[in-house]
């Protein structure tokens, strides 16, 4: 297994031509993670890598903002969301958009909808020069031959672990000794919050978060206020309670 750090000038290189061959693991700054080839031989490579149980999705890694973005339906994104810089105030998260019907299902989209993760700085770059390389590749049934390949991310530990997301980096390493990882890419020791990142859900009149995470409640501030789903169930909540009082 080759270790190398995320600011070595050879890592992006060789982390682009090592996954079109096999995984490769990657120290994010709040969780080790999965990244793997947008493709239905990816998307195997990581169901053996995991010991995937059944009903689970994969999500991305987003290089091109845009490129995501272009993939949501029509109609289904609020107009506060519609452009690239709209999406910026939620870089550390996961951005989940209707990408196609809600009855097509695959390893990449449940009920129509697929999570992209957007992160910044040498991750964003990396993640650009990996979906690049992909370009050229033959489009994918489990992306309902969409022009769309961001690399596959996912947590790094076994399917269903009751220990969740790794976070630190004895634990990921003994993972990528004992499921023949190739290519291990560290970087700075974790700071902050740990975990799996938060996922919001972006439809035309709300956003709902499914699953919470670092910086949570950072992100929520920078949703607008009609959008916020969480309040408009907490207000409703709250309107029953003081009806069922009366009563």
């Amino acid at each position: 297994m080759t270790i190398l750090p995320i600011s070595d000038p050879a890592t992006l290189d060789l982390a682009t031509d090592v996954i079109h061959q096999r995984p490769i693991l990657v120290q994010f700054p709040s969780v080790f993670v999965l990244l793997a080839a947008p493709t239905s031989k990816g998307a195997s490579q990581l169901d053996a890598t995991k010991e995937r149980l059944s009903g689970k999705n994969y999500g991305t890694a987003i290089g091109s903002l845009e490129q995501f973005i272009t993939q949501a339906q029509p109609g289904t994104l609020p107009h506060e969301f519609t452009r690239c810089e709209h999406f910026t105030a939620l870089t550390g998260s996961f951005i989940r958009l209707q990408f196609d019907q809600e009855t097509f299902q695959s390893k990449t989209i449940r009920n129509g909808t697929h999570q992209g993760l957007l992160l910044d700085g040498i991750y964003g770059r990396m993640f650009r020069r990996i979906e690049e390389s992909f370009a050229a590749s033959s489009s994918e049934g489990m992306w309902n031959h969409r022009d769309y390949c961001a690399p596959l991310c996912t947590s790094c530990n076994l399917s269903g672990d009751p220990e969740g997301s790794i976070t630190d980096y004895d634990k990921a390493y003994c993972f990528a000794k004992t499921r023949g990882i190739d290519l291990f890419i560290t970087a700075t020791q974790l700071t902050g919050e740990k975990g799996s990142y938060p996922i919001f859900g972006f439809e035309s009149g709300k956003v709902t978060i499914h699953r919470e995470g670092p910086g949570l409640d950072a992100f929520k501030g920078r949703i607008p206020p009609r959008l916020r789903s969480w309040e408009q169930t907490y207000s409703q909540s709250m309107q029953k309670t003081l009806i069922d009082s009366r009563r």
